[in-house]
């Protein structure tokens, strides 16, 4: 007979728990506390029968002092992943790669590679407990044949160890700047956590860590406030995206006007865009209203809002008698291709640097191949230049992610107008794009193998091949780009380049009137774009027969060149405009929201 499930325990492990243990999983809502009794190896034996019959495990180390409120991403998310909480230490017990544990160590066992250090709680999701329960058995039988000593103390970290090396992904959430204490603690600590409130410890969380200079030093001081309100007032993540997007498109509009006050105008709008656009994240992260909608409806706004501010500030320079269309539209292809690069590279090094590979629990030495010794080595180089925080920021400031880019916007269009605000990001933008090409290509050489197969699938959902190019790849095999290469994570970036750049071009040298036509054609198809990525990034991809509505990129740019040598582009531009907007502006929008409903 089946057990039905309990919806969630919390477990104590290791040593007797402290006062403040105590306190905080009696403040668990909904959990069931339970202290098993006796030796550590009694301990996983009930972990692992209550893992089992629980929809959901929340393991927290004895001896942890630690606010209650700083649990809440592995107590309070339900639909949170196995997930494990850490801080960033080069002498700590971890190695942790793009928030995934890929080595973890006790007493017992060796980690060659530190970069974090485990709180002392985790959580156990229902899809891993089948897993993780056989992890814990293992671990239970090495303790029982003594070919594992673990002490009491070490117990918590025995589990983790046990889990990553059987297999189960445990995700690696950083808690900074909250206070924490694994052992007896201190008065110092203990006094810390008595001084911190819980709305402190959730604007902690809500942080990124990972995020840029200006958001972090400025926009997200300034969305503090908003977010506690939003939070108060119940706004979903969603509805706060949409007001950005409103205030995003009326900067736009505002840029458009031309006038140094309305340019003043859409410089503090594209601000006050950009500061409400985190507050969306930051209720998320704070409340776990977390969906896969969100997290498209964020970035395609977004992109949106600002391929729209290049729009109006191309038509304010116009009315001042400056043409800039083509550097606006010279600006879609690079941030288009830039972005490709962002997120695709992002995902292949993932899949390749963040897989724990599987391990003996007897054996004590780090599972990490020699082989990893030239990765980690160019990890820790990174990490050490890193904590120099003048470079550090200067790094982030180098890759021109979304704040300084819009700031850089907001300041020049004000000071210099808007002809200037667009070639300076423009310059701006290649010198970012060099940096980060030549980074990633050096890193691609550290790796080794092929490419896991959910990346390659990621990359292969993004060709965007229309019927041509799918009939000419079966006719002749060798002309598929191999995707699954060191290098694969630049196919989609070329392919957008070559594809919006030669449409440009074609456009550019044909007639001198379409600038505008040309912009727009390509944003709607940069859009289309995007739509795909943010698809492909949650294992989904458009349906065959909306890529063919859209002509596939190699239809796309084939009937721009005929209607260029044809001298029907004048005529054909702007029925193709309507068409791409129709297809990938309503069709495609419409079609995804469907199928996540």
């Amino acid at each position: 007979m089946t057990q039905t499930p309990v919806d969630a325990v919390s477990v104590v492990l290791g040593p007797a728990p402290t006062p403040a243990t105590n306190g905080q999983l009696f403040g668990l809502e909904g959990a069931v506390l339970l202290q098993p009794e006796g030796r550590v190896i009694a301990q996983f034996a009930e972990l692992s029968r209550i893992v089992r019959r629980s929809a959901r495990t929340v393991v927290i180390a004895g001896d942890l002092m630690v606010p209650r409120a700083a649990l809440a991403p592995i107590a309070d998310d339900g639909r949170a992943p196995t997930t494990a909480l850490v801080t960033p230490d080069p002498e700590g017990m971890m190695t942790v790669r793009h928030h995934t544990v890929v080595s973890a160590g006790s007493t017992f066992h060796d980690v060659r590679f530190p970069s974090h250090d485990s709180v002392g709680a985790l959580v156990i999701a229902p899809s891993d407990a089948s897993q993780a329960a056989a992890a814990i058995d293992d671990l239970c039988q090495a303790c029982a044949s003594g070919e594992v000593t673990v002490g009491e103390d070490q117990a918590f970290d025995a589990l983790l160890v046990a889990l990553v090396r059987h297999g189960v992904t445990v995700r690696a959430t950083d808690i900074v700047d909250v206070p924490w204490a694994r052992g007896s603690g201190s008065d110092d600590v203990a006094s810390a956590i008595e001084s911190e409130s819980d709305d402190r410890i959730r604007g902690l969380l809500a942080n990124r860590v990972d995020d840029g200079f200006y958001s972090t030093m400025v926009v997200r001081r300034a969305s503090k406030p908003l977010t506690r309100m939003a939070i108060r007032a119940g706004w979903t993540p969603n509805a706060i995206t949409i007001v950005s997007l409103i205030v995003g498109l009326a900067a736009a509009a505002s840029f458009a006007a031309g006038s140094w006050v309305w340019v003043l105008a859409g410089a503090v709008l594209l601000q006050l865009s950009l500061v409400i656009d985190c507050v969306d994240g930051e209720v998320a992260r704070a409340t776990g209203r977390f969906s896969s909608l969100g997290a498209w409806l964020d970035a395609a706004t977004d992109r949106v809002k600002e391929f729209a501010v290049y729009a109006g500030l191309a038509i304010g320079a116009g009315r001042n008698g400056d043409d800039v269309w083509w550097v606006a539209i010279a600006l879609i292809v690079l941030q288009t291709s830039r972005h490709m690069s962002d997120y695709d590279f992002a995902r292949i090094q993932k899949t390749r640097e963040a897989q724990a590979p599987r391990a003996d629990i007897r054996d004590p030495s780090d599972p990490l191949p020699e082989g990893e010794g030239r990765l980690a080595g160019a990890v820790q180089v990174s990490a050490r230049v890193n904590r120099r925080s003048a470079i550090r920021w200067m790094k982030k400031i180098l890759h021109m992610p979304i704040g300084e880019r819009w700031l850089l916007l907001s300041v020049l269009s004000v000071v210099a107008g808007p002809r200037w605000a667009l070639i300076g990001l423009l310059i701006a933008g290649c010198v970012a794009l060099t940096y980060v090409a030549i980074g990633r290509i050096v890193r691609s050489l550290t790796w080794s193998g092929r490419s896991a197969a959910d990346g390659v699938d990621v990359l292969r959902a993004q060709l965007d091949a229309g019927p041509v190019a799918a009939g000419l790849a079966r006719l002749i095999p060798g002309i598929r780009p191999r995707l699954d290469g060191r290098f694969g994570w630049g196919v989609p970036p070329v392919l957008r380049a070559v594809e919006l750049g030669g449409i440009a071009w074609i456009m550019a040298i044909s007639t001198v009137g379409l600038s505008a036509t040309a912009f727009w054609l390509l944003f709607f198809v940069a859009y289309h774009h995007y739509d795909n990525l943010y698809r492909s990034l949650q294992g989904s991809a458009p349906p065959r027969w909306l890529t063919y509505m859209g002509l596939g990129w190699e239809g796309r740019l084939g009937i721009v060149a005929i209607a260029a040598a044809t001298s029907l582009i004048d005529a054909l531009s702007g029925v193709l405009l309507v068409w791409f907007g129709v297809v990938f502006g309503v069709v495609a929008s419409i079609q995804w929201l469907r199928s996540k409903r």
